[in-house]
């Protein structure tokens, strides 16, 4: 049987999100529709199910709302049935804006929502499910979001936001550049990044790179790869695909042959990489 045609929508956060989501989004098809590899990156998402949840490879249903934050490890999910669901993007480095639970806990799990806001998220699971208009739901999601951020943000760790935002729009510089522009030691740079973020500056960067290159290679197909693939920073062809492999454990062409079907979670960026 042909895999369900998805219907995809995306919606800006407002202004006082704006800073820490980069987006709200979300996916419907009428039944079973094919997803994508969901591969190792910078984000982090949480994810609303208004209808059946995901399945992981081993046939394991995921929870009806979970975090999304891979590193390390490239899954594929599936979809049992009509797909139907809210995510809410955050912004590099951002979810621990919004949470006590630190963040080098998180990655690479798809942790119930429940784990990040103990005792608070299933009346807001159950309004999302019973409500009906889109807008409403966006309007309940950010109004929760922002009671978060309001309790938990850290005003202090500027540095880490400003450091992360940097690497993430230009990561084709030096670490030692950066240590040295934030006067800080390579070593302290780098033990305030992961504390941050979960993984090296370094780790950062490459998944950085490699993925402002599958981006534009999928949402501008008429481009020639090679020129892409300089423009982005690798030296040559096979940078790149060293890089793809060593990063996501693909080669490049199996991934974008599984790309080319049309589904990938890309979106056009809000902000061009340097």
């Amino acid at each position: 049987m042909e895999p369900t045609a998805i219907e995809r929508w995306s919606h800006p956060p407002c202004r006082l999100l704006a800073p820490f989501i980069d987006r709200f989004w979300g996916w419907q098809s009428a039944g079973p529709a094919a997803l994508p590899l969901l591969l190792p990156g910078t984000g982090s998402e949480c994810l609303f199910h208004l209808r059946q949840p995901l399945l992981q490879s081993d046939g394991h249903s995921l929870p009806s709302a979970h975090l999304i934050c891979p590193r390390e490890q490239t899954t594929q999910l599936h979809a049992p049935g009509a797909l139907d669901f809210i995510a809410v993007r955050f912004k590099s480095g951002q979810l621990r804006h919004f949470t006590a639970r630190p963040f080098i806990e998180l990655h690479d799990e798809f942790a119930a929502i429940e784990t990040l806001w103990p005792g608070e998220t299933s009346a807001l699971v159950q309004q999302l499910v019973q409500t009906v208009e889109r807008a409403t739901r966006l309007r309940l999601l950010e109004q929760f979001l922002y009671r978060q951020l309001v309790q938990h943000h850290r005003p202090d760790e500027q540095a880490q936001d400003a450091l992360i935002d940097r690497l993430y729009y230009a990561p084709n510089q030096r670490i030692e550049t950066l240590a040295n522009d934030w006067g800080w030691s390579t070593r302290h740079l780098e033990r305030r990044f992961k504390q941050a973020f979960a993984v090296t500056p370094k780790r950062f960067a490459r998944l950085a790179r490699l993925h402002h290159c599958l981006r534009q290679l999928a949402l501008q197909p008429r481009r020639e790869p090679l020129a892409v693939i300089l423009e982005r920073g690798f030296s040559d062809q096979s940078h790149f695909i060293h890089e793809t492999r060593a990063l996501i454990g693909l080669p490049p062409g199996q991934l974008q042959a599984l790309m080319s079907r049309g589904t990938h979670y890309y979106h056009a960026p809000s902000r061009q990489p340097d």
